[in-house]
């Protein structure tokens, strides 16, 4: 947005801010924050403290950089927040929740979290934070309503790291399926309205995360790699426990008497009539079509099948024929193949939401080493985005699909 944007729709931005405001503590702490999201807004090359400060009138370096990285105010409750008023406007009982990550490259060793691991953002190993994401998509609109930074296990051990960085002494190690299965619960917690959950392979094959959203009552349409088995039929179980071993039996000891096989493997004995086209969105240049098929499967979970059937769906390319994804859902025959590919083109909303918090908000122009300047930076890009967000909503805008969902 630049100045002149800015200058149009400033007296929007009050009113929405005012609703926040409250949650940001002492009064100082209230203008610190408009001027932080007027600044969040400028357009400038990089949306530091710093540069935020002599963009907006009023602003001080120095306290600007300290209501980031030690103001006392709860960017939790901040995000609580937006996901009541994100209910409000967006909310819809057949919404869906998406979770991705996302890297921040950085130099050094000395933000949080901050180790060589692979980003998919960047498409290769660097020396980077990952933070995962959940966003908010029903038909009248999609923004970001949560996010935790990834600690990874070196980090989470190492106390002089962790009291350098401000991170709390509650915080331990979870992979990024767990940390995306504590945002879904947080939604169901709070009463955000949908039905389903959409993530990438990292949750699609996660036995964790697919558990806990099957307990939570929630359909999914999740990637898979071509690395997950499954059996075609329900596998017959045999007890592992020896007879006077005096070993339990139970669900947990019980191992199927097959093996199952690869995805691919799987796939491969569908016939050519089972594919058929399927238009999954509008985008910019026409309609997005894929070749779909699905069949039942049993899914291996930590080496035991799932407890319940699910629908294993593979997605080819109308036009380059290496490129094939698979999926796997949990909902109900009575959902059509039609409904479940477009529910899986849903998932690139997130995308859109990572490139909108970035380019627009300044998501990643953060230059705070600790895990507050963190939060606080993250959560008031996330409070910019839905401003965007219900803009369009307002003007009655959608962002258009992209070729890629």
């Amino acid at each position: 947005m630049d100045g002149k944007q800015l200058r149009r729709f400033r007296p929007e931005l009050e009113v929405f801010l005012k609703r926040y405001l409250p949650l940001f503590g002492r009064e100082e702490n209230h203008a610190h924050a408009v001027r932080f999201v007027h600044g969040l807004f400028d357009g400038s090359d990089r949306r530091n403290t710093e540069n935020i400060a002599e963009a907006v009138a009023g602003g001080v370096p120095r306290t600007l950089q300290k209501f980031i990285t030690q103001g006392v105010w709860d960017a939790g409750e901040v995000l609580g927040e937006v996901r009541a008023h994100v209910t409000e406007v967006l909310g819809d009982e057949k919404g869906t929740v998406n979770i991705d990550e996302t890297g921040f490259p950085k130099k050094g060793k000395k933000s949080v979290g901050v180790k060589r691991q692979y980003s998919g953002t960047l498409g290769r190993v660097d020396n980077c934070q990952i933070g995962v994401f959940a966003n908010y998509c029903s038909s009248k609109g999609h923004t970001f309503i949560d996010r935790r930074l990834f600690l990874p296990e070196e980090w989470a051990a190492d106390r002089e790291r962790r009291e350098e960085a401000g991170v709390p002494d509650a915080v331990v190690f979870r992979t990024k399926p767990e940390l995306g299965l504590e945002m879904v619960e947080t939604a169901v917690r709070e009463e955000v309205p949908f039905t389903w959950v959409g993530g990438d392979c990292v949750y699609g094959d996660s036995p964790k995360f697919v558990q806990g959203v099957r307990a939570l009552g929630k359909w999914y349409v999740l990637d898979v790699s071509s690395e997950a088995h499954v059996w075609l039929t329900q596998p017959e179980l045999r007890n592992s426990g020896e007879p006077g071993s005096g070993r339990r039996h139970s669900a947990k000891a019980a191992k199927a008497t097959t093996k199952p096989i690869s995805v691919p493997e799987a796939i491969a004995q569908l016939s050519p009539s089972a594919f058929r086209r399927i238009t999954v969105a509008e985008g910019s240049q026409g309609p997005i079509v894929y070749e779909y098929a699905e069949m039942t499967v049993w899914f291996s979970e930590e080496g035991a099948p799932a407890s319940q059937p699910e629908r294993l769906l593979v997605r080819r390319s109308c036009t380059q024929e290496a490129e094939v994804k698979y999926h796997r859902s949990n909902a109900p025959s009575k959902v059509s193949l039609q409904r479940l590919a477009e529910q899986r083109a849903c998932r690139w909303t997130i995308e859109q939401d990572i490139q909108a918090g970035k380019g627009e908000c300044g998501l990643d122009e953060y230059e705070t080493r600790g895990w507050v300047g963190w939060h606080h930076h993250t959560g008031l890009a996330i409070l910019a985005l839905l401003f965007l967000v219900l803009q369009n909503v307002r003007l009655g805008k959608k962002r258009a699909a992209d070729d890629r969902p």
